[in-house]
């Protein structure tokens, strides 16, 4: 178990330095010069293009200023916004609070809907379980941001007492801070409980026939108890794996979605910074958030083979 948890270790450290890398060429390769979007400015002097060059070390090879980017964020200075004069570091702490707490709500309601759906096509089967199955490929289909926009519209123009946009902070009001999260994650969650639903039908109904579950039954057993104790324990390992892959997935789905809603985290914070050209906030984006979707994945990974020894094989 050591050797595995130390191989995954080292294969989450390599994709975090690809991804590091691949960032941090795509900001310089792309078109216009990175001084003076660093200055904010058009029309900046020679002299002080040529002393914020030097002060970005832009005159130095690619490698060495790659180099020298990586080792300043091992440290944890991630650079100076261009559009805000801040660290980055501190903006996007504030940021990934708001987003986190999106996502897990996110991820509750995904598990909770799929799981239930799931369940209730795979044990009533018949008209529930086609209703479910066409539910699930309809939403498939439609992205979460066409689901936020739908979600605006309608209550905007059925329910325009409700506050749909905007964003309360949790310490100013607690309740009025979950009810702003709700639909937007609702929107976020979508999608996600849809492939639950159909990862927990697939797994129940292929444990629903195996031998021992056909034992509890001629036994006797009631059918809540072969439910819990059989069909539950034994479905749910897969379906747990196959859900944690999707929530990761989450955070790349966050990005329109609080920018719809107008939920000031990571995801409205990256597309405010491609807007602006904010290249040392992109790089920290793309870093941080690859690095919270291999630790996720990599926790997963860990997790299952502690529960199914061949997956260390």
């Amino acid at each position: 178990m050591t050797r595995f948890v130390l191989g995954r270790l080292a294969w989450m450290a390599a994709i975090l330095l690809g991804v590091s890398f691949v960032a941090f060429m795509l900001m310089r390769a792309i078109p216009g010069d990175f001084a003076i979007a660093a200055a904010g400015s058009q029309s900046v002097a020679p002299d002080v293009l040529a002393t914020i060059r030097r002060d970005l070390g832009l005159e130095q090879p690619l490698m060495t200023q790659y180099l020298s980017w990586l080792g300043a964020a091992l440290t944890g200075d991630l650079g100076i916004s261009f559009v805000t004069r801040r660290p980055v570091l501190g903006e996007l702490l504030d940021r990934l609070a708001v987003t986190f707490q999106l996502t897990l709500i996110a991820a509750i309601m995904a598990v909770v809907m799929g799981i239930a759906t799931g369940l209730a096509a795979a044990r009533l089967r018949g008209a529930v379980d086609w209703l479910v199955r066409l539910w699930n490929g309809l939403m498939l289909a439609v992205p979460n941001y066409v689901v936020a926009t739908l979600i605006v519209l309608l209550f905007g123009l059925y329910f325009p007492e409700i506050t749909v946009l905007g964003y309360t902070p949790f310490l100013e009001n607690p309740l009025a801070n979950l009810c702003s999260m709700l639909l937007p994650a609702f929107a976020l969650a979508l999608a996600v409980s849809v492939t639950i639903a159909e990862n927990t039908r697939a797994a129940v109904l292929e444990v629903a026939n195996q031998d021992f579950v056909m034992v509890a039954r001629a036994k006797g057993l009631r059918p809540g108890a072969i439910l819990r104790d059989y069909l539950m324990r034994n479905a749910l390992t897969p379906v747990i794996t196959a859900a944690g892959l999707k929530i990761a997935a989450l955070l790349g789905g966050s990005i329109l979605v609080e920018t719809i809603f107008a939920i000031p985290g990571m995801g409205q914070y990256l597309f405010d910074s491609i807007n602006s050209r904010d290249y040392p906030v992109i790089q920290a984006i793309v870093l941080v958030a690859a690095g919270i979707v291999v630790l996720v994945n990599t926790m997963i990974d860990i997790a299952y083979a502690r529960v199914d020894a061949r997956v260390q094989m």
